[in-house]
């Protein structure tokens, strides 16, 4: 079987996780009950869970495990999982490369720019509810760009993984250079903004998102009749029909697919 390469181009960032028995109020100072940091980002997230993936199914058609690889390695699968993006010249940069790389996540196209620092997520979790704030500081995500993406790509991929933690003329860009190409692309909308082009579901291969993502995303298409009153059915093999009005889910979907969208 040929090797594959899924290449995902998005966000890596440090999380920086507090937990507190409730949130302080303006101006009011409070103790802790712990604190820790691990690697994050969507893209990054997304990588090392591809790489376990691969691993788990290569591992799976194995008789035994080996035990001439170390047990992080990748090396017996057929599919690279290839991670595209920046972090800065900083420790927090140095700890996520490394961390992609004890799961077998080729890092050799993320770059680490030296005047940026790495993206952070300051996470404050409230253990009597569980709800949580998030502070995002893009940092060197926001210096990836369509021209700083473009060498990762001369060999092209056979999937390409995007979310929306970098800024989104470099999303759009590389959705058309896929399309453009015939490469697969997979647009995991989040965080979701309204009035995404609708230039980006056209011949999109996989958009995958939750309800709220979803929700968010069809407000820009409010001025639009619903496409269950379009009377308009699907290709075949499609899964989806507008076929009940009163299905909101339903009927989000078909018009996702009417737009062009294939999974």
């Amino acid at each position: 079987m040929s090797s594959k390469t899924i290449q995902i181009i998005g966000s890596l960032n440090i999380d920086l996780i507090t937990r507190t028995p409730r949130h302080p109020n303006p101006g009011e100072t409070l103790t802790a009950t712990s604190f820790t940091y691990g690697p994050g980002g969507k893209g990054a997230n997304q990588a090392v869970a591809c790489a376990r993936l691969s691993r788990a199914k290569n591992q799976q058609q194995q008789h035994a495990p080996s035990t001439s690889s170390p047990p992080n390695s990748n090396s017996n699968s057929n599919i690279t999982i290839k991670m595209t993006g920046a972090v800065g010249s900083d420790f927090f940069g140095t700890y996520l490369l490394d961390s992609l790389k004890s799961n077998s996540v080729d890092i050799t196209s993320i770059t680490q720019t030296p005047d940026t620092k790495t993206g952070t997520a300051v996470i404050i979790v409230e253990e009597s509810s569980g709800e949580n704030r998030i502070l995002i500081t893009p940092g060197a995500n926001g210096s990836v760009s369509p021209e700083s993406i473009r060498p990762s790509l001369k060999s092209l991929p056979d999937l390409i993984i995007l979310q929306l933690e970098i800024p989104l003329p470099t999303v759009i860009s590389i959705i058309e250079l896929a399309k453009d190409k015939g490469v697969d692309a997979l647009l995991n909308p989040a965080p979701a903004v309204p009035n995404l082009p609708r230039d980006v579901y056209k011949g999109l291969k996989h958009l995958i998102m939750n309800e709220s993502e979803a929700a968010i995303l069809s407000s820009s298409l409010s001025n639009e009749a619903p496409a269950s009153d379009e009377k308009r059915e699907l290709g075949k093999g499609d899964g989806v029909r507008a076929t009940d009005p009163n299905d909101k889910m339903q009927d989000l979907c078909t018009r996702f697919h009417t737009l062009g969208v294939t999974n």
